[in-house]
């Protein structure tokens, strides 16, 4: 009897210690998704924060001191349309890419920022349902302009 009940503990505590790992790993912070713009000047793969609440759309990337190269921030809209967004409290100069629910990215502008109302705002120029924020002066440098196309695994075309 003794010894199944040691075996019941030894694997009892195999559950408790596989239970922890899982519970460790799912706690580790995950690495942001890959975002992949396809321009006639190669590929340019960028490292992106997701905002897809209201919440963190409308926060954006207020107050933040730097971007990180090869980082930006892609806004998931519902449906396309016209977008418009404005830089208040926003404290680095961007690039916005605004993109068609297809991929393609359909108008890119630079904001600057605002601190002081009012603040100007920036449309896209055709409907999008997506817009990437990166450091002001990326797509110019990387040759990135209207009608390349994207691509990231939390992208996905309807068909």
């Amino acid at each position: 009897m003794r010894n199944i009940h040691g075996r019941a503990r030894l694997a009892f505590m195999h559950v408790v210690w596989l239970f922890a790992g899982i519970v460790f790993i799912s706690a580790c912070p995950q690495k942001p998704p890959d975002l992949i713009i396809h321009a006639a000047s190669g590929d340019h793969r960028l490292r992106v924060e997701v905002a897809k609440s209201a919440a963190a759309q409308q926060r954006g990337l207020m107050y933040r001191q730097s971007l990180g190269k090869d980082r930006g921030m892609l806004f998931i809209f519902g449906e396309q349309g016209p977008l418009t967004f404005w830089m208040k409290n926003t404290m680095i100069p961007l690039d916005i890419l605004f993109i068609s629910s297809d991929l393609v990215i359909v108008d890119v502008t630079t904001m600057r920022p605002c601190t002081i109302d009012p603040c100007p705002f920036y449309t896209s120029k055709r409907p999008a349902q997506y817009a990437l924020e990166v450091n002001a002066g990326y797509a110019r440098s990387q040759a990135i302009k209207t009608g390349d196309t994207i691509s990231s695994d939390i992208l996905k075309v309807k068909k």
